[in-house]
């Protein structure tokens, strides 16, 4: 008895000399005055973000989280290339993350940062500009939440699996385009929960995610007068990738957007159980995707392991258990699996 009495003591003399900070939820640090990320970073050990090797290789990012390949100069300055302020194609891998029962843990994170990180890599976007009245990429974003939003392509939930500081460091614009609001916090969502679920279930799983862009149409960009113009995709692309009794599988996604029939099919994840989003209708195959972007993907491999890979990868999700999962969508799923 005497023993619980001490511990309750001291419990309660801990929390009355502990500052008033040390009870507020974690947020991600703001930049400050140099154009880098906050957290220091590095790819963990036997991670390999790009193990399959995506090409082409523009201008080259490689962090904790994930690695990117984002616009070059030239496409900056070149008319016919769409890809202003954005990446061409993001990769990274992620674990499985269970406590000693085989239950999701779920990670610490930290406050998404106001204004998102800037980096000197890419000032060539804004630089020699006498038209801006505002420097930077997240400029461009304000005032658009309502309809578009500053979309991870690497999510920063998958990010928190390292670390909460890695979360942070995704919040950068070699890591995100202009994604419509719904997608985004729906069924883009929705898929980034079925992701954390295969890594849990099969170990590991590697993504690959980009804009699409349709040569015959325009390209609208965000953005308010005297803000630096950030294309907006015509479509996203995602291609989940898995290793399973030592043989390589892939599922290859694509979500319309930019045209108002294909935005009104997007449902919020707040209000839609996870179990009702059908992946199956945003299906495709690897090579449609490499057809619409001039991207290749899994060139480490042999033709003969690629038109496999391709052959199933618009087969639609694998299967998996509700118990894999972490997050979900909607306040009360059902306990139907997947």
């Amino acid at each position: 008895m005497l023993k619980h009495v001490i511990a309750a003591a001291v419990a309660l003399l801990v929390t009355a000399a502990a500052p008033a900070w040390a009870n507020k939820p974690l947020a991600c640090t703001g930049q400050g005055g140099g154009h880098a990320l906050p957290y220091q970073t590095q790819v963990p050990p036997g991670f390999d973000h790009d193990r399959f090797v995506t090409q082409p290789r523009s201008l080259m990012f490689e962090y904790g989280p994930f690695t990117s390949s984002f616009a070059t100069p030239a496409d900056e300055a070149s008319a016919e290339s769409p890809y202003k302020g954005i990446p061409k194609w993001v990769a990274y891998e992620m674990r499985a993350l269970l406590d000693e029962d085989g239950d999701p843990i779920h990670p610490q994170g930290a406050r998404r940062p106001y204004k998102w990180y800037e980096l000197d890599e890419t000032a060539f976007v804004w630089d020699g500009r006498p038209d801006l009245r505002k420097k930077g990429i997240d400029a461009a974003y304000r005032k658009m939440a309502v309809l578009w939003n500053r979309g991870h392509m690497a999510a920063r939930s998958h990010a928190n699996r390292l670390s909460w500081q890695e979360g942070c460091n995704t919040h950068v614009f070699v890591n995100a385009v202009p994604q419509y609001a719904d997608m985004n916090q729906g069924d883009w969502l929705a898929l980034e929960n079925y992701a954390v679920a295969a890594a849990n279930k099969f170990g590991r799983v590697w993504t690959m995610a980009g804009p699409v862009f349709d040569p015959d149409r325009e390209v609208d960009t965000v953005g308010q007068p005297g803000t630096t113009e950030v294309a907006i995709p015509h479509a996203l692309f995602k291609i989940l990738v898995i290793e399973r009794s030592g043989k390589l599988e892939a599922r290859a996604f694509l979500f319309p957007q930019a045209d108002e029939d294909h935005r009104g099919q997007y449902r919020k994840c707040a209000g839609t159980p996870q179990s009702r989003y059908d992946f199956n209708e945003y299906a495709t195959s690897i090579a449609s995707i490499e057809a619409a972007t001039g991207l290749r993907f899994f060139t480490a491999l042999t033709d003969a392991q690629r038109k496999v890979l391709n052959t199933a990868s618009a087969s639609g999700p694998w299967a998996i258990e509700s118990r894999f999962y972490d997050d979900r969508c909607g306040r009360e799923d059902d306990e139907e699996d997947s």
